[in-house]
């Protein structure tokens, strides 16, 4: 009801145009019980019986008008509502630290994301109108029941309460096992995922076999959770839609013996049957979603799970910059707590120079890039832009100041066009042409078949890594952001598209300030500052030459780094 609390209008419209379909649905019980008594006392007016006959053909038309009216309406709202959620959710994600969503692998978030709350769409769209309806018509139908002869309303009554007794039953154990089958379809389809994402590496090592094993493992899994909750609930299920319905049992003794004695009409007699026969059908119908109802609490508690991570700690009103010095003091940062990536960090990139950061792997070159735009927050000290905390501004502004350029760009599966329209919505194709042209991709985007409206492929696997690399550069002359944030962004580039990269980058960081994270060295000997950081600190700062005259870390990551020139050479 939280999630419906703003259309409150349409579900009760919904639930009306439900109730009247289930009251059309039980018209032509009335009027093939006034048949029957015009039989009996031998009514020869045919007007009698066309007028029934119009009762029941109104009672189906009826049903089924109001019936598929309901249905409609409740749908449209129930994708409405998932609409809505996977709107919040993203922006959630968007929201909560990497940290958090790297905790769950692509395959879990996809489940979440399309399956469970695709599960939403059940209780919203027949759950909400159809049980309620289903349930205020029997109890109508009962209480006439009652008028008419209360002990026969009793007697309807007999075959409920063993009819609960097995629903009960059929309910007991019925969350935890649920909730087995739902983890177990979410492991089946994240190691379904995982196999498809990986299928190059399990060939390449012939590791089909196994690695199937490992699915198949999770798809057997799911079979047993399946069997064992629909097994477990067989019997009482059945007894329940079987027992309910089953009210002649008692209610047509019942009301023949009255009959007999003379204290009831035979028309009192054929109306009570009917009616009887009538009054649990919906009730039925409304218990074939006792499943659904069960789901609904597992739903619920996974997009809560979601929604009670932790967003980022970020202020909320926009900070004046009036320059762009990046500033480190003393940040400490780790990602699991068991150690510390970054300790005690300091230093400073003054504005609109390049400042390169080396070290070895695992050094925290890369987190320092990470922090700097916006996925994660340090865990200690502070990190100024412009000498503005950039936790005490919107992650959106965070955002906006710097552009991150990685080693590894993503492409969404649509044109080249879209792909470059995320940087800038608005922007003139005058302007994404000029940025791809500073990208050195604007020929080759010309010379493909649908020039900017071609197709990249899922991941922009329909393009070369150099092609993709030189978009996503294009993306970041279009967001022209005053801080440039370049995490190795050449390590995949083969040579002839590296110098082109390495082109398209210095066009890039003109007039910027530029935090450049380098495994290639011979690529910021012209850095205005060089930070070395060995295991989460800075050790060595200066220029090129400076640092070799130190003899510390960098002339030997230098040397290092010429011999293995060499060696590629020869």
């Amino acid at each position: 009801m939280e999630l419906l609390k703003r259309h409150v209008g349409r579900v009760s419209l919904s639930i009306l145009m439900a109730i009247l379909g289930v009251a059309f649905g039980v018209l032509p019980y009335f009027a093939i019980a006034n048949i029957i008594n015009y039989l009996v006392i031998h009514q020869t007016d045919t007007s009698y019986y066309f007028l029934q006959i119009g009762l029941i053909l109104l009672g189906f038309l009826g049903n089924l008008l109001c019936h598929e009216i309901s249905t409609i309406m409740s749908h449209h709202l129930a994708y409405k509502v998932i609409e809505e959620k996977r709107q919040v959710l993203a922006d959630k994600l968007a929201s909560i630290s990497m940290g958090d969503v790297e905790r769950r692998s692509s395959g879990e978030w996809t489940h979440f994301m399309v399956e469970t709350l695709d599960k939403m769409e059940k209780p919203i769209a027949h759950v909400i109108p159809e049980v309620i309806a289903n349930i205020l018509i029997p109890v109508i139908l009962v209480s006439i029941i009652f008028i008419l002869d209360w002990r026969i309303g009793i007697a309807n009554l007999l075959t409920v309460p063993l009819g609960f007794l097995f629903s009960m039953l059929m309910m007991r154990g019925y969350e935890e096992k649920s909730k087995r089958y739902q983890d177990a379809s979410k492991k089946m389809n994240t190691t379904m995922v995982e196999y498809v994402q990986a299928i190059k590496v399990i060939k390449a090592f012939n590791k089909s076999a196994s690695s199937f094993g490992k699915f198949k493992e999770t798809v057997n899994e799911h079979k047993r959770a399946m069997l064992d909750w629909y097994l477990s609930v067989c019997f009482s299920a059945t007894a329940t839609m079987e027992v309910i319905p089953a009210t002649m049992v008692f209610v047509l003794p019942t009301a023949l013996f009255f009959f007999m004695k003379d204290e009831i009409t035979v028309g009192t007699l054929i109306t009570c049957l009917l009616l009887s026969y009538a009054s649990y059908k919906p009730l039925l119908k409304a218990m074939s979603h006792l499943e659904t109802i069960a789901n609904i609490k597992v739903i619920i508690d996974e997009i809560d799970k979601v929604m009670t991570i932790p967003d980022l700690e970020r202020g909320i009103e926009e900070k004046r910059i009036s320059h762009y010095d990046i500033s480190f003091k003393g940040v400490t940062f780790s990602y699991d707590l068991s150690k510390k990536v970054l300790n005690q960090l300091s230093f400073k990139a003054n504005e609109n120079e390049l400042t390169a950061i080396v070290g070895y792997s695992g050094s925290g070159k890369s987190t320092i890039a990470k922090l700097l735009a916006g996925f994660w927050n340090s865990t200690s000290g502070d990190i100024l832009i412009g000498g503005q905390s950039i936790n005490n501004m919107p992650l959106s502004q965070n955002m906006a100041l710097v552009t991150y350029v990685s080693q590894e760009n993503f492409l969404f599966n649509k044109t080249i066009l879209d792909n470059l329209l995320l940087a800038k919505e608005d922007a003139s194709m005058e302007e994404i042409k000029e940025a791809c042209q500073k990208a050195s991709c604007h020929d080759f985007i010309m010379a493909l078949p649908n020039g900017y409206d071609t197709l990249v492929g899922e991941g922009g696997a329909n393009l070369s890594g150099g092609e993709k690399q030189r978009i996503a550069l294009a993306r970041s002359f279009l967001k022209n952001s005053p801080i440039i944030v370049l995490d190795e962004a050449t390590a995949y580039a083969d040579p002839d598209n590296e110098a082109i990269i390495q082109a398209s980058i210095n066009q890039l960081i003109k007039n910027k300030t530029v935090i450049m994270i380098a495994h290639r060295l011979s690529t910021i000997v012209n850095a205005n500052k060089i930070i070395v950081v060995d295991e989460g600190q800075v050790v060595e700062e200066g220029t090129h030459q400076e640092l070799l005259e130190l003899n510390g870390n960098y002339k030997e990551m230098w040397h290092t780094y010429m011999d293995s020139k060499e060696i590629e050479v020869v």
